[in-house]
């Protein structure tokens, strides 16, 4: 307790709040106006007898007036030092640490399907952010792949089979606008490195530099606080773009002006993965940054706390018996200290485990009811003995099965209707229908469970009315254009093994018929389409989800340009 005392640095010794030392003035002017006009009113020892005024009154001493006058001093002496926090030691503050993050944007126009880098640019590159997400970065990686629009495939994952689940089915005919707009893939990258205090990494896997700008570049750097990784995949002496049949070669002049650029790395390819897996060791090692915040006065610990202790001894004076409350303090102090007393609190303590500070003002239904009313309903649940209020805190916090405990407990006419509640939230729809009668029986004037039972007698009418045995199957409506497979000899579309010749027929639509109606897959999002409020037909009970990445990928991109939610950008080359 009285180290920091022990080794107090003089050097260092100091007040935090100097600022307030003029506070002192007026407050010494008022308490020595206080002692000058203090007069002794002697009004009220006219009530008493006089006879009994020598046994009633004793008259003081100057020297007692002159100690309370001097303590009152003291007091405020020691209690302005403490509020001016003197202070001689540092507090040393843990930085916070921060994790880089890392985007992958990944160039999907259609020079990437030049084959100068066998077996193409495109299939290169994914074997090497294959390879290069299986060394483990450990960063939070991010999937952009981009043309003259850039979209996300994943966001931020630290789980990098998602990313490669995605990365196979990458191909240019899944992007809406043709071209390559590294404006508009900056753009987008800055939108997600909002803020961004630890430094991010950005590896850029494309084939053509000529329309990306240095300028640009730099200022996308320096205001994004990004380490910039270029991966070109593609030759100097270049090859023809397999559909607009045009030359597409490495600019080597970019290239090196690229590299002069700070933060700007240029990879090159090798035959094995020796180039990623060095980069991502590199990633790795230099995967958390601590953000020191600047020194201010909040580095030093106040120890104007110390003075408390004084002042507070000093301040026991004031009682008419102050001395009688330092004797009391000493008695409890020296008896709290032997051996026998240790043991008593020792075993108090457990037999109540549980036992907090709280319970020495609180009883436990007053610490429950605080926690209910701050909605902490598990807590105050816990501590509520009553089973009314128990099941009631456990209602509000969604646990139904504890709350039917409770309210089972209680069997008050009050109880016996909360159950029925908690019985028609559980699903058990005709437990709660026999809950609600008792309760009418008990109480028929009762409109709240009236108005309940009704509730509960329609719901299990509706649901009656939806079971799959009691619904007409749709035999009235279009038959489904493909043909159904009902021949045992048509292996098209059997579980049997089929030979070639069999799979070169035209595949059967096979149904179940199960009662219930079926659906149709929806080819193109309608154009009144928004995130959970999309009309579902109510003959449809289940839609078929494409197993295909690429084709919902397709869908996707094409929704978001067509919503004008993801902007293209004007490029001079339209591949």
């Amino acid at each position: 307790m009285f180290d920091n005392f022990k080794h107090i640095d003089w050097n260092k010794f100091h007040f935090l709040r100097t600022d307030y030392l003029w506070v002192a003035i007026p407050a010494l002017i008022i308490i020595l106006i206080g002692f000058l006009f203090y007069k002794e009113n002697n009004t009220w020892k006219k009530s008493i007898a006089k006879h009994l005024q020598p046994y009633v009154i004793q008259k003081g001493t100057e020297w007692k007036s002159r100690l309370i006058h001097l303590s009152i001093l003291l007091m405020f002496i020691i209690g302005f030092l403490a509020f001016l926090g003197p202070t001689w030691s540092e507090i040393q503050t843990p930085a916070k640490k921060l994790k880089s993050r890392m985007i992958i944007a990944m160039d999907l126009s259609q020079s990437m399907m030049t084959t100068d880098v066998l077996p193409n640019r495109l299939e290169r590159a994914k074997f090497k952010v294959h390879d290069f997400l299986k060394a483990n970065p450990r960063a939070e990686t991010a999937l952009l792949v981009f043309a003259a629009s850039t979209h996300t495939v994943v966001p931020f994952t630290t789980d990098y089979k998602i990313i490669l689940d995605h990365l196979d089915g990458l191909n240019p005919s899944m992007m809406p606008v043709k071209g390559t707009g590294f404006d508009a893939l900056f753009e987008r990258i800055d939108s997600l490195f909002i803020d961004n205090i630890a430094e991010g990494k950005v590896l850029l896997v494309t084939d053509d530099l000529n329309q990306i700008s240095l300028e640009k570049v730099s200022s996308f750097i320096q205001q994004n606080n990004v380490h910039l990784y270029i991966y070109p995949f593609a030759t100097q002496s270049g090859g023809l773009i397999p559909t607009v049949k045009k030359q597409s070669a490495l600019d080597i002049q970019k290239i090196n002006n690229l590299n002069t650029l700070d933060r700007v790395d240029i990879l090159e390819i090798t035959l094995d993965d020796s180039d990623v897996t060095d980069l991502a060791k590199a990633i790795g090692d230099n995967l958390i940054f601590e953000d020191k915040k600047e020194e201010n006065e909040d580095n030093w610990q106040d120890n104007g706390y110390w003075l408390i202790i004084p002042l507070a001894f000093i301040f026991l004076l004031s009682f008419r018996k102050g001395w009688a409350m330092y004797l009391v303090i000493i008695t409890v102090s020296l008896s709290s200290c032997s051996d026998k007393n240790k043991e008593n609190i020792s075993e108090k303590l457990s037999k109540t485990p549980d036992f907090k500070f709280a319970d020495f003002w609180y009883t436990k239904e007053y610490q429950a009811q605080k926690e209910f009313d701050a909605k902490n309903y598990s807590t105050s649940a816990k501590k509520f003995k009553d089973p009314l209020r128990k099941g009631v805190a456990y209602y509000k916090a969604g646990d139904f099965l504890s709350a039917k405990t409770a309210f089972e407990q209680d069997t008050t006419t009050n109880g016996l209707y909360n159950l029925g509640l908690t019985y028609a939230k559980l699903g058990q729809l005709d437990r709660s229908q026999e809950i609600f009668e008792k309760v009418l029986q008990r109480d028929p004037d009762n409109e709240n469970a009236s108005s309940n039972l009704q509730h509960i007698i329609s719901a299990k009418v509706e649901l009656d009315s939806l079971k799959p045995e009691d619904m007409a199957l749709n035999e009235d409506g279009k038959k489904a254009k493909n043909k159904q497979n009902d021949s045992s000899e048509d292996l098209g579309g059997g579980g049997q093994k089929a030979t070639k010749k069999d799979m070169e027929k035209q595949r059967l639509e096979e149904t179940v018929d199960t009662g219930k109606r079926k659906g149709k897959e929806l080819d193109e999002l309608p154009d009144d389409f928004k995130s959970g409020k999309g009309e579902i037909p109510k003959n449809i009970l289940m839609r078929k989800v494409d197993d295909d990445p690429s084709l919902f990928l397709t869908k996707k991109f094409r929704y978001q340009i067509k919503k004008k939610q993801v902007k293209a950008e004007q490029t001079q080359n339209q591949w």
